[in-house]
């Protein structure tokens, strides 16, 4: 009777372990589904994501800025509250952003990367966007067959889910496609199958498209009265539907159409219609074509008048979009820049998370074999005693093992992190490269074709030649100054060479670079001035003064009236050495001195209308800072300005006399 009572205690022993650890496993179970129900739990989060995702998609062409700063957003709550198919969609939007700014290596990561959450989530309607996406790239980059593939299928997916609007757009670049092969009978049939499915959905936007399809068609077919004629057709549709933008792609497509059959009078008037319409839009690129067409109608027609009239229009016209261009990718750049900070606080974040989720998946895992353990000290004591403690050494070994490989991740997290700010900083270098020389090279080379066409055909009389050709003289200088600048800022920028410093006298630098602007300062009537002691010497290097010095006195001249006075003067204090170029002209606003304090890049005209570069200070600054050496600027409107270089003291030779 005791042996039967010891064996059904035994018994229970064992049953309450085993209830013990069931209870554990389902705690785990629970804490480890936790994370793939938090989305369920959070419905306004839902919402917000999506109507975050709803906000960005209309401003993605017109404020790629605004909407990829929406689309982060939307990114980082998605992948907080794990909302999968929220951040699929912001994957795929954000995406068709960096294709539009011609990062297309980039978005088609991303494209990718939304197809396959959308794979994860079963959600083939987002599968198919991102294809569709995906074989515009391909098509451009001359992969035609990939993306007829990805035509295709994207085609029969939009089929089996009844989406016709989808089916149409996907008709007209299955169109599109075959005509950039100059397959125009296949090109042909899908516009006519766009058409018809657009006639029978009512979708005049379809129905529009396909008419201005098949007219770029005839027009390769060389039949410019079938072009005309659909043209017409599609321009009636935009009447209707009252879409100004279309009417105006519509009017210089006319246009053209006239001016390549030499009938510039029949094209003449669409140009014009072109023009206004595209200008009462604010569709800046459609403006600039159609006055490139009235300038081409101009030049034909040989009008004196009406060339001069659009080039000046041309270049009002591209310094427009050129600074809307600049805003742009600078609230762009701003735009990348906030995500990859968000995105590195989220890795943080989530990193942190998941070490807490593995050290309390770790604690679990103690937690079980310390009751297997007991369980089996129960039934068979010292031996598996032993064993359990064998066991939980090899789970606090692979613990360590786990600490040490999340810590080589966030090593290699961080370095990711800044090869990609470095990166990014080589990218930003670009943009403002390319938007100085497209702005500030651009426009005066303009000006000396336009200038040279005149002369060359004919249209100016000797005494206009030589006023235009002073003009043409003076634009050259500016030129070289502007790129003798640019090739030195570049060279400092891209060399990483160190700075060779010699002594330079530089009351004989000051003298030779006045010598130099001769020409300016004459024109105005100035007077400059060297009160620099003969003496006062710097150790420097010699080009990096001289460009210095030739921007200081090239701006004094700009906003310095006729008959004005320009001065030089320096000094030398214990701590610092000072060169001050004073000027007795129109000054600077305090609206200005706070875009020049910003270190933004500007332009502005001089006293008689000069152009400017607007690159001066800014290059003025960096090369000081780079032989540490400062910039200070004192002024007020209509009193003049005064503008101090500052060096260390160790870099003046002594003695001098301070002024």
């Amino acid at each position: 009777m005791k042996k039967n009572n010891t064996i059904s205690l035994k018994r229970t022993n064992i049953n309450g372990w085993f209830f013990l650890l069931l209870v554990c496993l389902l705690m785990a179970g629970s804490s480890l589904s936790y994370a793939a129900n938090v989305a369920e739990k959070h419905p306004r989060i839902i919402a917000l994501v999506d109507s975050l995702n709803e906000q960005a998609s209309p401003l993605i062409r017109l404020d790629p800025g605004k909407a990829f700063t929406l689309l982060t957003e939307a990114e980082i709550l998605a992948t907080q509250y794990n909302y999968s198919k929220g951040r699929a969609v912001a994957y795929l939007n954000q995406a068709e952003v960096l294709n539009q700014r011609g990062y297309s290596t980039r978005a088609l990561e991303l494209y990718y990367r939304s197809m396959q959450l959308s794979r994860q989530n079963r959600d083939v309607y987002n599968i198919a966007r991102a294809e569709q996406y995906i074989s515009t790239i391909k098509r451009k980059g001359g992969s035609f067959k990939e993306a007829e593939d990805l035509l295709n299928h994207t085609l029969e997916t939009f089929s089996d889910l009844n989406k016709p609007v989808d089916m149409v757009n996907i008709q007209l670049k299955l169109g599109l496609l075959y005509a950039e092969q100059k397959n125009f009978d296949k090109a042909m049939a899908y516009y006519n199958m766009a058409y018809n499915l657009s006639t029978k959905i009512k979708y005049p936007y379809g129905q529009k498209r396909s008419f201005y399809n098949r007219a770029i068609l005839y027009e390769e077919m060389h039949k410019p009265e079938d072009a005309i004629n659909y043209l017409n057709k599609g321009l009636l549709i935009d009447s209707l539907s009252g879409d100004t933008n279309g009417k105006a792609l519509t009017y210089i497509e006319l246009s053209r159409v006239y001016i390549r059959n030499k009938k510039y009078k029949e094209a003449l008037p669409y140009a014009i219609l072109a023009y206004n319409k595209a200008d009462s839009c604010a569709a800046m690129g459609l403006v600039k074509t159609a006055v490139q067409l009235l300038l081409n109608i101009s030049k034909a027609s040989v009008d004196k008048d009406a060339i001069i009239q659009w080039q000046d229009e041309l270049i009002y016209v591209d310094n427009l979009i050129n600074d809307r261009e600049r805003k742009q990718a600078n609230d762009f750049i701003d735009a990348l820049r906030a995500q990859e900070e968000q995105q590195l606080k989220v890795q943080q974040s989530v990193l942190m998370a998941e070490k807490k989720a593995q050290q309390q998946k770790n604690q679990i895992v103690v937690y079980i074999g310390a009751l297997l353990c007991s369980a089996v000290i129960v039934l068979t004591l010292l031996y598996n005693y032993k064993k359990a403690k064998q066991k939980n050494a090899k789970l606090n070994a692979q613990k360590q093992q786990i600490e040490r490989q999340i810590g080589m991740l966030d090593k290699l997290n961080r370095e990711v992190l800044s090869q990609n700010q470095k990166l990014e900083d080589d990218n930003v270098l670009k943009s403002k490269l390319l938007s100085i020389i497209s702005h500030d090279l651009r426009k005066p080379l303009a000006n000396t074709q336009s200038i040279l066409h005149l002369v060359n055909a004919g249209l100016v009389s000797e005494r206009e030649t030589k006023d235009l050709f002073k003009h043409l003289e003076a634009q050259y200088s500016r030129v070289m100054t502007l790129t003798d600048n640019l090739l030195f800022w570049i060279r400092g920028q891209v060399s990483g060479a160190p700075v060779k410093k010699e002594t330079v006298n530089l009351h004989d630098t000051v003298n030779n670079i006045i010598e130099e602007t001769v020409m300016p300062i004459s024109e105005k009537g100035l007077e400059v001035q060297n009160h620099l002691p003969a003496e006062l010497a710097w150790v420097t290097e010699n080009e990096t003064l001289k460009i210095i010095l030739r921007n200081l006195i090239n701006n004094a001249v700009k906003f310095t009236p006729v008959n004005g006075v320009i001065a030089f003067s320096g000094d030398v204090n214990d701590n610092e050495t000072h060169l001050t170029i004073t000027d007795s002209g129109i000054g600077i606003s305090p609206a200005m001195m706070e875009q020049i304090n910003s270190e933004s890049y500007y332009t502005t005209k001089g006293t008689q209308n000069e152009e400017g570069s607007g690159f001066g200070l800014m290059l003025i600054r960096d090369l000081l800072k780079k032989q540490n050496g400062r910039l200070k600027i004192n002024s007020k409107p209509g009193e003049g300005s005064a503008f101090t270089i500052s060096f260390p003291a160790v870099t003046a030779i002594l003695p001098v006399v301070a002024l």
